[in-house]
Formats: C-alpha cells, sequence, structure tokens
C-alpha cells in the first residue's frame, strides 16, 4: 500500500502543527520521544494534548524545558554544528538525509536573507531546541507513519520572516489580514522538503485525519493544520515538472559538460542534448532541462550564463511515475542504497545508488557490475 500525506493549510504551517497533525493520526508521542533521544539533546520532554480551535478538536504539541536555552550564537547553533548533531546523531539514515534536507533548505533561505554563506548561519527560530526536535520529528513521523509522497494545498500566509519568504519562492500562497505569523521558517521549510505539488488533493482513500493547532486562538479562524493520510488509488505517482528549453549552433561542445554540471548541482532533475537540424540546414543541439517549477527561474539563468542563447523556452508537463523506496541492502561487499520502483504493489525495478557501488568497487576492487548485481539481487530477495 502506497501512503500519501496531504496538507491543508488555511491557516498556515509550524513545526509543531505538522507533528501535532500525525499525532492526531496516530503517531505515538511515547515512540517520538524514544527515537528523539537518538539525537542526544537533553533539557526537555514532550507535551501533546487535545485543544479546541473555532469549534474544531485538535492535538496542541508542545517541546517543555528543564530550563530555557541560551540565545547566544554558540558553534552548535550553526549549520555546521546541527550536520555534526545529525551525523552524530543514533537515528535511522533515511531520517537523517530527511532532516539534513530540511536544514539545508533553512539554511539557504537564511543565508539569502541574511546576506552571510550557508556555513556560518546563525538560525534565528532554530537556536532553541523545540524548532531542532520539530525538525528531527518530522522527519521521523514520516518515515514511521511510511509515507511516501507528501501534497499540500495552497499555503495561506501573513506576516512572513524573510526566511519564511525565501522558502516559498515557487510555491502558491494567499496573504491573509490576519496579525499573526501564520507559517514559520521550519514549517516553510517542512513543506518545502517534504510537498510534491501544491492544490487540490490528489486521488487518494483516505485512512486517517488529524489536525495539529497553532499556539494563538485566532477569534473566528481556526488555527489548525489539517492532515490527512491516504492510500493512492491510481497505479502512478504524478507531479508537474517544468520544462526548460532551447536551441544552440553556436557553442563549443566542450562547455556542455560545464553546463551539466551547474545545472544538476541546481537541482534540475534532469539534462540532456538533442541533435537537431536548424534553419539555413545548420547542424545544432536542443537543450532540454527537466526541473521543480520552483527551481526553474534559478536554472533559467544558469542557461543564459553558460551558453550564448537569446530565449529559453519554458512550459509544464504532468509527469507520471512509478511509485518509488529506498531500501539499504546488506550485500557481501557491504551496505548499499537501492531505488525501488512499485506499479501498484508490484516490485517494477531495483535500481542500485550509482555513488555506493562506485565507491565499494573502487575500496573493494572488484568490478562494478559485480557490484551492482550483488545489490540488485539482494534487493528483490528483501522485498519477496
Amino acid at each position: 500500500m502506497s501512503k500519501i500525506l496531504y496538507l491543508d493549510c488555511p491557516s498556515g504551517i509550524s513545526g509543531d502543527m505538522f507533528l501535532g497533525s500525525l499525532i492526531h493520526c496516530g503517531l505515538k508521542i511515547d515512540y517520538l520521544t524514544s527515537e528523539l533521544r537518538k539525537a542526544k539533546i537533553n533539557g526537555y520532554k514532550l507535551k501533546a494534548r487535545k485543544v479546541n480551535r473555532g469549534g474544531i478538536v485538535g492535538v496542541k504539541f508542545d517541546v517543555i524545558y528543564d530550563k530555557r536555552p541560551s540565545r547566544e550564537h554558540t558553534e552548535e547553533k550553526t549549520f555546521k554544528g546541527i550536520v555534526k548533531l545529525i551525523n552524530n546523531s543514533g537515528l535511522p539514515r533515511a531520517v537523517k538525509c530527511r532532516a539534513m534536507e530540511i536544514f539545508t533548505n533553512l539554511a539557504d533561505a537564511e543565508s539569502a536573507a541574511h546576506g552571510v554563506p550557508r556555513e556560518k548561519v546563525h538560525f534565528h527560530e532554530v537556536a532553541d531546541i523545540d524548532s531542532i526536535v520539530d525538525i528531527l520529528g518530522a522527519a521521523i513521523a514520516v518515515e514511521k507513519l511510511g509515507i511516501e509522497a507528501v501534497y499540500s494545498s495552497v499555503v495561506t500566509l501573513a506576516n512572513p520572516a524573510p526566511a519564511t519568504a525565501y522558502l516559498l519562492e515557487g510555491i502558491k500562497v494567499v496573504f491573509s489580514g490576519i496579525q499573526h505569523e501564520l507559517v514559520t521558517p521550519t514549517g516553510a521549510a517542512i513543506l518545502k522538503t517534504f510537498s510534491k505539488g501544491f492544490g487540490g488533493a490528489p486521488p487518494m482513500k483516505i485512512l486517517k485525519v488529524g489536525y495539529g493547532a497553532g499556539s494563538a486562538d485566532i477569534q473566528g479562524h481556526p488555527n489548525l493544520l489539517r492532515a490527512m493520510i491516504g492510500e493512492k488509488t491510481d497505479a502512478f505517482e504524478t507531479d508537474t515538472v517544468t520544462v526548460l528549453e532551447t536551441n544552440i549552433d553556436d557553442m563549443s561542445p566542450q562547455a556542455y559538460e560545464y553546463l551539466m554540471e551547474r545545472v544538476l548541482e541546481a537541482g534540475a532533475l534532469d539534462i540532456y542534448l538533442t541533435g537537431i537540424i536548424m534553419k539555413k540546414s545548420r547542424p545544432g543541439c536542443l537543450v532540454t532541462v527537466l526541473t521543480e517549477p520552483s527551481k526553474a527561474d534559478a536554472i533559467a539563468a544558469i542557461i543564459f550564463e553558460e551558453t550564448p542563447t537569446f530565449g529559453v523556452r519554458r512550459y509544464q508537463a504532468t509527469r507520471q511515475k512509478l511509485h518509488r523506496k529506498i531500501i539499504e541492502v546488506a550485500t557481501k561487499y557491504g551496505k548499499i542504497s537501492v531505488k525501488l520502483g512499485y506499479l501498484a504493489d508490484r516490485l517494477k525495478i531495483a535500481a542500485p545508488e550509482y555513488d555506493d557501488c562506485k565507491k565499494i568497487a573502487k575500496e573493494r576492487k572488484v568490478s562494478f557490475r559485480q557490484v551492482w548485481r550483488e545489490a540488485e539481487r539482494a534487493a528483490w530477495k528483501d522485498t519477496d
């Protein structure tokens, strides 16, 4: 069964609202507590209680401090310190990767807002234990509940912090006159990291519904985030990508490699080159890039910087994909990550991670194909 999570955000989103909604959906707070202990953070405890917001019952999630943390700029509150904390934790690899991605997105936004390199960012909101717990907890919750894809409604926004505004670039929002910060930087980072699309809910069979309550009880407006966990009802995952294209006939072939590297480093999903015949029978090259819509402007700028083109075409495309899942398999050469592709509930593809296989092949002085086949065989065996 492929589980998806749809977030309905008429009152925005924060880290505690996200966790409250998933606790309301069935995530056990005792499990969350035990997993968070693996991060070796002390001086707090978790609390979840039911509250009423505008006539609707939801769960208010809180991190209770033994002693209020210092607001001083210290090494552990930098991006480098957060990375060290995550890497030194005993959390599962998948949870570490998700948490790291959230923190990276948040660090990049803070960097853009305050004009400092990512490594030197001192998190403002994340300076307190509760925000670190919210982000680690979000990664733990998504993994524990078996959620494979997250989607979101259009986000209601009011009085956003600078980092929040950067995080929501490319995301559909509506502005409200409510005099409260509806979307926090942590909430925006969770959305940017997890959500595959913004708008209506995808077709699904609803399994669980939960509400996460915000701190403020806003008069005439239920301050709640609604989470709906469902079973996907079609055989494919679907998302929307932006396609960028340009025709080039006057660029050195050697320059294409650097263009491709820069585009992929900027987060493009794919880039490929196609030989074409242009007007006046000139041989040329069609450059095609697939990207998430939120990254299209930045990638188009790279194309203009690195090529002599005068224009880039842009259009949206709907993409159907196999359901995807990443597992780690044990082989005689070591542990290797494998991407699994499912059509409905049937495993169709097991693709070992190239970098893992390459690294092991070099270290063990065996052929790449041997390592690949061993990982592929282990993946099919583990999923039988």
